[in-house]
């Protein structure tokens, strides 16, 4: 009996030089139950079949697959992007044009009187990223740049205007 392993019920493997716990994959069934972790979980209602099979029903349209516990959840979220009456109900998050949310938003610091510090608030970025999870916030440097820019193009537009006008124009400041 020397070296020799014995197996036990309840999974402990008992040798002569002491016992230890091993449990095999084997022999191991669980009967305990994962939980859903996928959010498409939502929308999906698991049901049994007149058959006695449990089938994964889309809430919207009652379309039902197949459910094991081999089942992945990658053909349940297809169906939700792509169900007809999904599409018309779920909001969709607009596409943001990166160009015109900057020249907005230089016009916003121009207005104001802003610093160009506040595109870094930390405020400021928490609430982009709420309107618009994707959104790629940008540094003060890239908003001077901006500011420049319409600027630039502002004072274009008022010198086109200014040449438009058949009379003379005298500007004067007093600082």
């Amino acid at each position: 009996m020397e070296n020799e392993e014995e197996n036990l019920d309840d999974g402990l493997v008992q040798s002569s030089t002491g016992t230890s716990r091993c449990r095999t994959l084997l022999n191991h069934s669980s009967n305990v139950k994962r939980s859903k972790t996928s959010s498409v979980w939502n929308y999906f209602k698991v049901d049994k079949d007149e058959n006695g099979e449990e089938r994964a029903s889309y809430m919207k349209c009652s379309k039902s697959y197949a459910h094991t516990l081999t089942s992945g959840t990658s053909n349940l979220i297809h169906h939700q992007i792509n169900c007809s009456e999904s599409l018309d109900t779920e909001r969709r998050v607009a596409k943001i044009d990166d160009k015109v949310a900057r020249e907005k938003f230089s016009r916003v610091i121009i207005r104001q009187n802003l610093p160009f510090l506040c595109v870094e608030y930390e405020e400021f970025r928490d609430y982009l990223k709420y309107l618009y999870p994707d959104y790629k916030c940008y540094t003060r440097n890239t908003a001077a740049a901006d500011v420049i820019k319409t600027w630039e193009k502002e004072k274009k537009i008022l010198k086109a205007e200014l040449e438009k006008i058949p009379s003379r124009v005298c500007l004067t400041s007093d600082c």
